[in-house]
């Protein structure tokens, strides 16, 4: 059977620049507007409001933890890539079976299993492996053929019979 490979850790990343960026300019609006909330001012807001308040340190606040998470998220896909490169991990080939789709609102985890290995993720919980649930337009089905490289069940390549 041919497989055609939907998710390779090792090529995954490329979606983490426009959320940095982001992270990064809302650290510099933050500073920026700190140390000159004049800026603030001129924009129609109180001065009690503008000087050192919680109003400059809010794109700071958001900011930092936006780079804090990317950073997390980083590194668990360096992981998972590193062991798609070194062929650390497991394959498991077979039909999908005992498929649980996550509600498109979440609040569940997608199951499955393969050959009677268990497989469970969701969209909402950061990961360096597939995350991408089918009410999100994820291609896991029930009885679908596929091939997955796995770490104690974090998906790192999947492949899907063709």
């Amino acid at each position: 059977m041919q497989y055609v490979t939907v998710f390779d850790a090792s090529t995954a990343g490329s979606e983490r620049v426009v959320p940095f960026l982001l992270g990064v300019g809302l650290m510099l609006l933050g500073a920026y507007l700190w140390f000159r909330p004049d800026t603030l001012v001129r924009l129609g807001l109180p001065k009690p409001l503008a000087h050192r308040s919680v109003v400059p340190a809010l794109p700071l606040v958001f900011g930092l933890h936006t780079l804090v998470t990317l950073g997390a998220r980083w590194s668990a896909t360096d992981e998972a890539g590193e062991a798609v490169l070194g062929n650390r991990c497991a394959t498991v080939e077979g039909r999908v079976a005992r498929f649980h789709p996550m509600p498109y609102g979440g609040h569940d985890r997608e199951r499955f299993e393969v050959n009677g290995v268990p497989f469970s993720y969701s969209d909402y919980i950061v990961t360096g492996g597939f995350n991408t649930s089918a009410s999100h337009g994820g291609p896991i089905r029930e009885g679908l053929p596929v091939r997955i490289c796995h770490v104690d069940g974090l998906i790192v390549r999947l492949e899907v019979g063709s």
